[in-house]
Formats: C-alpha cells, sequence, structure tokens
C-alpha cells in the first residue's frame, strides 16, 4: 500500500445572504470548532461527494442534499485538483 496526497482547491462566487462561519455543534467541546457555510439557518461543511449538513438541535452530523449541493456545485468559479504520492 501507499499514500496519496489529494488537494482540492475551488473558488465560488456566493449570494449575498451565504455566509462562511466558524460553527460549534456542540457547545460541551468549545474547542471543535468547524468552519462551515451558513445558508439561511443551516450549516454545511464540504466533503468531496457532497455537502454535511450540521443538526444543531440534536448535535449530530449527518448527511443531507436537499438540493444544497446542486445549488453550491452553481456558484462554483474554478476547480482544481492536484494528486500526488507521499
Amino acid at each position: 500500500m501507499k499514500t496519496i496526497e489529494v488537494n482540492i482547491t475551488a473558488e465560488f462566487i456566493i449570494p449575498d445572504d451565504w455566509e462562511v462561519i466558524d460553527h460549534i455543534p456542540d457547545p460541551s467541546f468549545p474547542d471543535d470548532k468547524l468552519t462551515v457555510l451558513k445558508i439561511n439557518d443551516d450549516h454545511y461543511d464540504f466533503f468531496p461527494e457532497c455537502l454535511m449538513k450540521i443538526e444543531d438541535s440534536e448535535k449530530v452530523f449527518w448527511s443531507a442534499d436537499e438540493g444544497k449541493t446542486e445549488d453550491v456545485i452553481d456558484c462554483m468559479n474554478t476547480f482544481k485538483v492536484r494528486i500526488a504520492e507521499k
């Protein structure tokens, strides 16, 4: 087995009402801050296949598309991938 490193860089032009914020999903762990995309009252983290919605009230992470992935991809201006063996 060998290790590879994948760097993905993307630039998005997003609506003015979307925000990039620091979010603490569980106040019991204040050091576990995530930088997320806030759309309306929902918080989203990025993963390779889709967005990951962070459910505040239950303090759990769960995968949900709800059409947001397509909305965000439509805002993508540039996309670059670099793959290298380590």
